[in-house]
């Protein structure tokens, strides 16, 4: 395409969406897919610069001011800043900082990116007399009476502070907040905010300075303007009353790039949402030194993490049969990149919010994988509503066995196929006993599984371990499996075998009795050693044991009720699980360890995998240090599992803490 015409088609789009981010509150991309616009937008003009266009969005900050609030000028313009991705991006960054500071080596501040609305605060007399959101840049609106209602902004300076003083920061929401506004929007059939950040700006900008009051917004302060310190200064904030950022660091670049990498998963964490973390030369004299564009100072820049929301369009609706039978809405999805990884499918959850979302065929929806591992939809993003698109339907019939579906209760949200031979739930099933958490049988994955259910040889999922009874006619099955080598045969049966004499605790956990997860079977087993004995134990009894109340325990009779001759099955079949070791409270398996948990597990939530730790004896911190002995790390396990290889800490995976 003629780079002047995708300029301007660029130009455009950037435009549209700043106006919808910043006026409307209602964007219809994710700040990933905003930031590629512009990047592309700003590459273009550098790469042709004479013909760039001098009125282009790029060459102004943020968006024109609502027309709602009275507008003023501010006293110095309240830039953007400059965005890098990657470490060397960074490194250019400072080679562009060392051109203009040719004398000296600066040291730097690096503070998380509060993903907000910018705030400027101007203090006269030590009294708050004006709030100015940024606007365009130059000029803000007045929202004074409404940043009087955020609790964590000081009305007054102490008699310390400087007679005239201007704060900036960031406005925001807690995650928790944000919730709790979209659960009250659902009750009055009001459209949900897509995020805290746009929950935030639609707050600040509301008239009434009540309804302000009450979303309960928050305010961390990241400048006050003309420090001659940074650092200083917002220590210096916080001895005023304002909230100290929650995580930052001061010196060069590479303690700047090791803090970047710490903050990758920690930041998680924490109660409200960031983005990225901002890098800002610490004095004011080499500030000014530096110098501003007009548009971003060449003193500051912003890091980037991986976008963890996208927006994406749904091209179908499927529904997912578990092992208990759950009908479960999936969301099939062009494919987008969210948080490193390749999305095309998305849970829906259940049919109650699948019809309080108002997802459809054909529109687009935001979609976060932020803490969790599982893509989930967050919104529908507004205006994408196909006019002709039909409501979503609650099957009437299980979608793979076309069996009946109801609910097991009034109470129940969820809907399941009635069918106790359903294929798809005995293919579940099995999926889930040869599962890592469960009985880790390596090979036995979704195209084997598959394969299995179809041969029509196993009505229960522990019966795949029939085939041991004559390894020659069991070898001869898996052989025959399509594209199943004879060698990866001998080894499913070779996985099987150890299998048989699994802890306890796992095999409870693989027959996927209902409602008892990994931890609750551990508990189990330790309170009764054995199948037959928990088989034979009353309901009042079990409900003596830790996390097993009514439901549960009700749940696993009703389990046993149905299997009533499983121990006597499983023993038939050489499966003797090792019941767990009789052990004093100071004799536990991990009595003396000092244990960190980084990364995502497979199966484990954090709570969960820390709760095993602590039950099994180990002292459970946050930071890998000296006293650290043992590290349980999952995927993207990042700075944490680096300095425990550095000091020769032991590291294991989810996979040996459940079998301890």
């Amino acid at each position: 395409m003629d780079p002047v015409a995708r300029m301007k088609e660029l130009a455009s789009q950037v435009l549209e969406h700043r106006r919808r981010y910043y006026v409307l509150d209602a964007p219809v991309v994710s700040d990933a897919e905003y930031d590629a616009l512009e990047r592309e937008l700003r590459d273009l003009e550098a790469r042709y610069p004479l013909l760039a266009d001098p009125n282009s969005p790029t060459q102004r900050v943020g968006a024109p001011p609502v027309d709602a609030f009275p507008k003023a000028q501010h006293r110095v313009a309240m830039l953007s800043l400059d965005n890098a991705y990657s470490q060397g991006e960074l490194r250019e960054w400072e080679g562009r900082v060392l051109k203009g500071l040719t004398d000296v080596r600066p040291l730097y501040a690096a503070e998380l990116k509060v993903d907000g609305l910018s705030l400027a605060l101007r203090y006269e007399h030590r009294t708050l007399m004006a709030a100015l959101t940024r606007g365009d840049g130059e000029t803000g609106e007045v929202v004074t009476e409404n940043a009087r209602t955020i609790a964590d902004i000081p009305l007054t300076l102490p008699e310390d502070a400087p007679e005239i003083v201007e704060v900036r920061g960031e406005v925001f929401l807690s995650r928790r907040r944000w919730e709790e506004l979209n659960a009250e929007r659902d009750g009055h059939g009001e459209a949900r905010f897509a995020n805290p950040r746009n929950a935030a700006s639609g707050s600040l900008k509301l008239l009434d300075s009540r309804v302000v009051a009450e979303r309960r917004l928050q305010f961390l302060p990241w400048q006050m303007l003309g420090a001659a310190d940074h650092s200083a200064a917002m220590e210096r904030l916080a001895t005023w009353g304002f909230t100290a950022m929650p995580a930052k660091v001061e010196g060069d670049l590479e303690a700047v790039l090791a803090f970047i990498e710490s903050q990758r998963e920690a930041r998680l964490k924490l109660p409200f949402d960031t983005d990225g973390v901002v890098i800002k030369v610490r004095e004011l004299s080499q500030q000014e030194r530096l110098g501003t564009t007009d548009r971003v100072p060449r003193w500051a820049i912003a890091f980037k993490y991986p976008a963890v929301q996208a927006t994406t369009l749904v091209l179908g609706i499927t529904w997912q049969v578990g092992r208990t039978g759950k009908l479960t809405p999936v969301a099939e999805l062009e494919a987008v990149e969210v948080a490193g990884s390749t999305v095309r499918r998305a849970t829906l959850h259940n049919a109650d919010e699948l019809a309080r979302l108002g997802v459809r065929v054909g529109c687009r929806v935001f979609i976060e994988k932020g803490g969790d591992v599982i893509p989930k939809v967050v919104a529908v993003v507004p205006d994408s509503l196909p006019e002709d698109a039909p409501e979503a339907g609650i099957p009437t019939a299980c979608p793979v066995c076309g069996s009946a579906v109801g609910k097991d209760s009034e109470d129940e949200v969820a809907i399941r196929c009635l069918q106790p031979e359903c294929p798809a739930k005995l293919e579940a099933r099995l999926l889930h006993l040869g599962s890592r958490v469960a009985l880790d049988v390596e090979g036995l994955g979704d195209a084997l599984v598959e394969q299995l259910i179809a041969s029509r040889r196993f009505e229960q999922p522990w019966e795949i371990f029939t085939l041991l009874k004559d390894r020659g006619q069991g070898l001869a099955f898996l052989s025959g499996i399509e594209r199943m080598a004879e060698k990866s045969a001998e080894n499913i049966l070779v996985a099987l075998d150890g299998a048989r004499t699994k802890p306890l605790g796992r095999w409870l956990h693989a027959l996927g009795i209902p409602m008892v997860g990994a931890k609750t079977a551990e508990l189990l087993a330790e309170a009764f050693p054995s199948l037959g004995e928990l088989w034979a134990v009353p309901e009042e009894d079990l409900q003596a044991v830790e996390e097993v109340g009514p439901k549960v325990a009700g749940s696993i009779r009703a389990f046993v009720a149905v299997h009533a001759v499983l121990p006597v099955q499983l023993a038939s079949m050489g499966i003797q699980p090792t019941a767990p070791e009789a052990r004093e409270p100071g004799t536990l398996p991990l009595s003396g360890e000092v244990a960190v948990v980084t990364g995502t597990l497979p199966t484990l939530s954090r709570e969960d995998a820390e709760g095993l730790l602590k039950r099994l004896g180990a002292k459970v911190t946050s930071a890998v240090s000296n006293k650290t002995t043992l590290l349980i790390a999952g995927e993207k396990a990042g700075s944490k599992l680096a300095k425990a290889q550095e000091l020769g800490i032991a590291v294991q995976d989810e996979a040996w803490l459940l079998g301890r």
